[in-house]
Protein backbone atom coordinates (compact mmCIF):
# COMPACT_ATOMS: atom_id res chain seq x y z
CA UNK A 1 0.00 0.00 0.00
CA UNK A 2 3.12 2.41 0.88
CA UNK A 3 4.77 1.60 -2.89
CA UNK A 4 1.33 2.45 -4.27
CA UNK A 5 0.95 5.34 -2.29
CA UNK A 6 4.35 7.10 -3.35
CA UNK A 7 4.36 5.89 -6.59
CA UNK A 8 1.40 7.81 -6.86
CA UNK A 9 2.46 10.62 -6.09
CA UNK A 10 5.15 10.82 -7.61
CA UNK A 11 3.19 10.54 -10.91
CA UNK A 12 0.76 13.13 -9.99
CA UNK A 13 3.54 15.19 -9.31
CA UNK A 14 5.26 14.30 -12.17
CA UNK A 15 2.20 15.22 -14.21
CA UNK A 16 2.15 18.68 -12.73
CA UNK A 17 5.63 19.42 -13.52
CA UNK A 18 5.05 18.22 -17.73
CA UNK A 19 1.80 20.08 -17.81
CA UNK A 20 2.88 23.53 -16.89
CA UNK A 21 2.82 26.88 -17.92
CA UNK A 22 6.09 27.32 -17.76
CA UNK A 23 5.80 29.39 -15.09
CA UNK A 24 7.06 27.02 -12.88
CA UNK A 25 10.07 25.12 -11.77
CA UNK A 26 10.43 21.71 -10.34
CA UNK A 27 12.66 20.17 -7.72
CA UNK A 28 12.94 16.40 -7.07
CA UNK A 29 14.44 13.82 -4.50
CA UNK A 30 14.42 10.45 -4.59
CA UNK A 31 14.07 8.11 -1.67
CA UNK A 32 14.24 3.89 -1.36
CA UNK A 33 11.60 2.31 0.66
CA UNK A 34 11.72 -1.55 1.69
CA UNK A 35 8.37 -3.04 2.98
CA UNK A 36 8.44 -6.58 3.07
CA UNK A 37 11.94 -7.05 2.15
CA UNK A 38 11.52 -5.52 -0.74
CA UNK A 39 13.20 -2.68 -1.88
CA UNK A 40 11.56 -0.02 -4.16
CA UNK A 41 13.16 3.47 -5.59
CA UNK A 42 10.78 6.23 -5.85
CA UNK A 43 11.51 10.08 -7.23
CA UNK A 44 8.89 13.05 -6.02
CA UNK A 45 8.66 16.10 -7.91
CA UNK A 46 8.18 19.26 -6.59
CA UNK A 47 6.76 21.62 -8.56
CA UNK A 48 7.05 25.66 -7.62
CA UNK A 49 4.54 27.86 -9.28
CA UNK A 50 6.41 30.90 -9.67
CA UNK A 51 3.68 33.89 -10.79
CA UNK A 52 3.28 35.22 -14.38
CA UNK A 53 5.22 38.06 -14.96
CA UNK A 54 2.62 40.89 -15.68
CA UNK A 55 3.03 43.08 -19.07
CA UNK A 56 5.28 45.53 -19.20
CA UNK A 57 3.57 48.57 -19.29
CA UNK A 58 3.70 51.09 -22.85
CA UNK A 59 5.90 53.63 -23.06
CA UNK A 60 4.93 57.38 -22.90
CA UNK A 61 4.80 58.60 -26.03
CA UNK A 62 7.96 61.00 -26.15
CA UNK A 63 6.18 63.94 -27.58
CA UNK A 64 2.99 64.32 -25.16
CA UNK A 65 0.69 63.24 -23.05
CA UNK A 66 -2.56 62.13 -25.93
CA UNK A 67 -5.41 63.80 -23.92
CA UNK A 68 -4.06 67.24 -24.60
CA UNK A 69 -4.87 66.16 -28.36
CA UNK A 70 -8.06 65.13 -27.59
CA UNK A 71 -11.00 65.06 -30.21
CA UNK A 72 -12.98 68.48 -30.51
CA UNK A 73 -15.82 66.47 -32.05
CA UNK A 74 -18.19 64.09 -29.97
CA UNK A 75 -17.79 61.16 -32.78
CA UNK A 76 -20.53 59.42 -34.48
CA UNK A 77 -21.03 55.81 -35.69
CA UNK A 78 -21.82 54.71 -39.38
CA UNK A 79 -25.36 54.12 -40.17
CA UNK A 80 -26.32 51.86 -40.66
CA UNK A 81 -23.88 50.42 -38.59
CA UNK A 82 -21.40 47.49 -39.93
CA UNK A 83 -21.88 44.15 -38.47
CA UNK A 84 -18.59 42.66 -36.33
CA UNK A 85 -18.41 39.91 -39.17
CA UNK A 86 -17.90 42.65 -41.63
CA UNK A 87 -15.17 45.06 -39.80
CA UNK A 88 -13.71 41.88 -39.12
CA UNK A 89 -13.83 40.44 -42.76
CA UNK A 90 -10.75 42.62 -43.95
CA UNK A 91 -12.43 44.14 -46.52
CA UNK A 92 -14.89 47.04 -45.11
CA UNK A 93 -12.17 49.92 -44.23
CA UNK A 94 -10.59 50.12 -47.43
CA UNK A 95 -14.34 50.31 -49.00
CA UNK A 96 -15.79 52.51 -46.75
CA UNK A 97 -12.23 54.73 -46.13
CA UNK A 98 -13.03 58.15 -48.09
CA UNK A 99 -10.24 59.62 -49.97
CA UNK A 100 -8.56 62.82 -49.02
CA UNK A 101 -10.59 64.47 -51.75
CA UNK A 102 -13.21 63.94 -49.11
CA UNK A 103 -11.34 64.64 -46.15
CA UNK A 104 -8.94 67.36 -46.89
CA UNK A 105 -11.33 70.35 -47.10
CA UNK A 106 -12.94 69.35 -43.88
CA UNK A 107 -9.28 69.12 -42.53
CA UNK A 108 -8.42 72.70 -43.89
CA UNK A 109 -11.55 74.10 -42.69
CA UNK A 110 -11.38 72.91 -39.22
CA UNK A 111 -7.74 73.92 -38.56
CA UNK A 112 -8.38 77.25 -39.95
CA UNK A 113 -11.55 77.58 -37.50
CA UNK A 114 -10.14 75.42 -34.48
CA UNK A 115 -7.70 76.68 -31.49
CA UNK A 116 -4.00 75.15 -33.68
CA UNK A 117 -0.88 76.95 -33.00
CA UNK A 118 0.29 75.53 -36.53
CA UNK A 119 -2.40 76.34 -39.25
CA UNK A 120 -0.83 74.53 -41.95
CA UNK A 121 -3.61 71.59 -42.96
CA UNK A 122 -0.30 69.39 -44.13
CA UNK A 123 1.01 68.99 -40.78
CA UNK A 124 -2.52 66.99 -39.73
CA UNK A 125 -4.01 63.77 -40.02
CA UNK A 126 -8.06 63.73 -40.76
CA UNK A 127 -8.82 61.01 -38.45
CA UNK A 128 -12.39 59.66 -37.18
CA UNK A 129 -12.93 59.81 -33.12
CA UNK A 130 -14.60 56.60 -33.76
CA UNK A 131 -12.36 54.64 -36.08
CA UNK A 132 -14.31 53.39 -39.71
CA UNK A 133 -12.60 49.54 -38.18
CA UNK A 134 -14.81 49.64 -35.24
CA UNK A 135 -17.72 50.86 -37.08
CA UNK A 136 -17.66 55.08 -36.71
CA UNK A 137 -18.84 56.86 -39.79
CA UNK A 138 -15.92 58.08 -42.00
CA UNK A 139 -17.78 61.46 -43.23
CA UNK A 140 -19.96 62.25 -40.54
CA UNK A 141 -17.94 65.95 -39.34
CA UNK A 142 -18.49 65.05 -35.72
CA UNK A 143 -16.23 62.08 -36.30
CA UNK A 144 -14.08 64.40 -38.21
CA UNK A 145 -10.79 66.03 -36.47
CA UNK A 146 -7.28 66.85 -37.38
CA UNK A 147 -5.06 64.99 -35.41
CA UNK A 148 -0.83 65.73 -35.20
CA UNK A 149 0.91 62.66 -37.49
CA UNK A 150 2.52 61.76 -33.73
CA UNK A 151 -0.89 61.43 -32.09
CA UNK A 152 -2.29 59.49 -34.52
CA UNK A 153 -0.02 56.99 -34.89
CA UNK A 154 -0.70 56.71 -31.12
CA UNK A 155 -3.80 56.55 -31.71
CA UNK A 156 -4.10 53.55 -34.30
CA UNK A 157 -2.41 51.83 -31.61
CA UNK A 158 -5.75 51.93 -29.45
CA UNK A 159 -7.64 51.31 -32.46
CA UNK A 160 -5.54 47.99 -33.93
CA UNK A 161 -6.15 46.87 -29.50
CA UNK A 162 -9.89 47.78 -30.24
CA UNK A 163 -10.24 46.07 -33.48
CA UNK A 164 -8.79 42.95 -32.42
CA UNK A 165 -10.64 42.29 -28.98
CA UNK A 166 -13.97 43.13 -30.81
CA UNK A 167 -12.96 40.53 -33.17
CA UNK A 168 -11.60 37.78 -30.65
CA UNK A 169 -15.21 38.55 -28.53
CA UNK A 170 -13.10 40.15 -25.91
CA UNK A 171 -14.81 43.21 -25.61
CA UNK A 172 -17.93 44.49 -27.68
CA UNK A 173 -18.29 46.73 -30.60
CA UNK A 174 -20.55 49.54 -28.51
CA UNK A 175 -17.96 49.04 -25.71
CA UNK A 176 -15.37 49.86 -28.03
CA UNK A 177 -16.45 52.64 -29.63
CA UNK A 178 -17.58 54.46 -25.95
CA UNK A 179 -13.90 53.42 -24.86
CA UNK A 180 -12.51 55.39 -28.08
CA UNK A 181 -14.73 58.21 -27.46
CA UNK A 182 -13.52 58.25 -23.33
CA UNK A 183 -10.06 58.24 -24.15
CA UNK A 184 -9.76 60.28 -26.93
CA UNK A 185 -12.31 62.56 -27.08
CA UNK A 186 -13.58 65.76 -25.91
CA UNK A 187 -12.06 65.94 -22.33
CA UNK A 188 -16.17 66.46 -20.13
CA UNK A 189 -17.19 69.92 -19.85
CA UNK A 190 -17.08 70.97 -15.25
Amino acid sequence: MLLSVVTLAAVMSAGVACSGTGNESAGSSTSTTVYDGVESTSTTVTTVVNPPTPPTPPTPAAFGDPAADRARVPGSIASPGPTVAQLCSGGYVKKATPSPAVTDPIKAAQVAAGNYADRDPSHYVEDQLVPIELGGAPTDQRNLWPQTIAMAAVKERDERRLHTDVCAGRITLAAAQAQMAANWGPLPQH
